[in-house]
């Protein structure tokens, strides 16, 4: 008898490099792989079928077959080709969240039709329209959410934080954000058989309000890095990797840079430099134009800079879900100094495994305490590489998912977050 057969949509292509986002769905793939023959289908707002085949690299062999549905609006590109935070918060909040998804997966549902399927694995809320592929005659036995990341009450916290960032006005928009987020959160997980999580922070708060359905813990975990050798430097190097068009990340590194980067030279034993690595986004001048600031923006790859750095910060105060970027710089064996939003969700104990902290001078004086002590510094990467390799690494995310998929319910130890004093 053959395996049995699993579809999995995600709005993006999962790929085993990038953002956390990519990741989380590249890993789950390889692993779904051993269990079913996994039908990909990517459906949204894609300009090239070709390029997302390119994008997909090793994660194409994982799968049986690969769909590509696109469906590409004027005012979806003009989006993406918007820099700005003010303009791209007013298009997200009057550009419905489906609009680009539900004739993508309509016509999913068109291609796959009479199709049968043990499970359908649908990739964050975006891909949730069920009721599509059911209208089509798409046939199957369970269905699966993973909901990675609690939208609306990322959004609703964050109004706040960024209100200076975006204006009073445009944090009105966002509330609206939040408040649609709610509504469709609302629709459509109740329709699902189970729905993942990616830590027990997240699966605590969602059991409160949807009591009848089947929350799962299946973290976040990255691979182990490739091989490096340290590289030789003139100056203590700080590094922060993100994505610069997702506001948090933003905001985070603008925070950074104009508060906690004047107390570091205040303070400052000797040379240092902050690199920040990631896609672009933003209103980049506003960072070269600081001279211990160098931007790396669509680096091929990430160990060059791992390689190069001392210390990894994740100053966030907004957003969502567990940080890829965190369990990234375990992987690499360094040490973290964060934010308690920016760890949250991990099952970290601070001062152990990561510094958390904080407001700018506080963050600044870790920073400058994991400069100064090197037997510190040691202590805390090592405490980290060795929780990674216990509750973040592959191995983990393999006895996760059979456990799901073979009927036992995941557990998480959830983590109450100190701060470091």
């Amino acid at each position: 008898m053959g395996k049995k057969r699993l579809l999995y949509v995600s709005k993006d292509a999962p790929a085993l490099t990038g953002g956390g986002t990519v990741m989380r769905a590249a890993s789950h793939i390889k692993v779904l792989s051993e269990l079913f023959d996994v039908t990909l289908a990517i459906v949204g707002n894609h300009r090239s079928e070709a390029e997302i085949h390119r994008c997909l690299g090793d994660v194409r062999k994982a799968c049986v077959s690969v769909v590509v549905v696109s469906r590409t609006s004027a005012i979806n590109r003009r989006l993406e080709r918007t820099q700005r935070f003010r303009a791209r918060a007013l298009f997200e909040a009057l550009w419905p969240k489906f609009a680009p998804y539900r004739p993508a997966l309509a016509e999913l549902g068109r291609r796959l039709a009479g199709e049968r399927f043990d499970v359908v694995h649908c990739f964050r809320l975006n891909t949730g329209l069920l009721r599509l592929l059911k209208r089509h005659g798409i046939i199957f036995d369970r269905s699966i959410l993973d909901f990675d990341s609690y939208e609306s009450q990322a959004e609703f916290r964050s109004i706040k934080t960024f209100r200076t960032l975006i204006g009073t006005r445009l944090s009105a928009v966002s509330w609206l954000k939040a408040v649609i987020w709610w509504v469709l959160e609302s629709l459509l997980i109740p329709s699902f058989d189970d729905v993942l999580v990616c830590s027990e922070f997240d699966r605590q708060r969602l059991r409160r309000r949807f009591t009848r359905t089947r929350w799962h813990v299946v973290p976040n975990t990255v691979a182990e890095p490739p091989e490096f050798d340290a590289v030789g430097r003139d100056r203590f190097t700080f590094l922060f990797v993100g994505h610069l068009g997702y506001l948090p990340n933003w905001d985070a590194v603008l925070f950074f840079c104009t508060q906690v980067l004047p107390a570091l030279r205040r303070n400052t034993p000797g040379k240092f430099r902050v690199l920040i690595v990631g896609r672009a986004g933003g209103e980049l001048d506003r960072l070269t134009a600081i001279k211990e600031v160098r931007v790396i923006v669509n680096p091929p790859d990430l160990k060059t800079y791992y390689a190069q750095s001392d210390v990894v910060i994740v100053p966030l105060r907004g957003g969502g879900g567990t940080r890829v970027k965190i369990l990234e710089a375990f992987s690499y064996g360094l040490p973290v100094v964060s934010t308690t939003i920016g760890a949250e969700g991990l099952d970290v104990t601070p001062c152990s495994d990561i510094i958390i902290v904080d407001g700018a001078e506080a963050f600044a004086d870790w920073c400058l305490r994991l400069w100064t002590d090197d037997l510190l510094r040691q202590r805390i990467a090592g405490a980290g590489r060795d929780l990674w390799r216990r509750k973040y690494s592959p191995a983990v995310l393999v006895v996760a998912l059979n456990a799901l998929y073979k009927g036992s319910e995941t557990c998480g130890v959830g983590h109450s977050h100190e701060r470091c004093g």
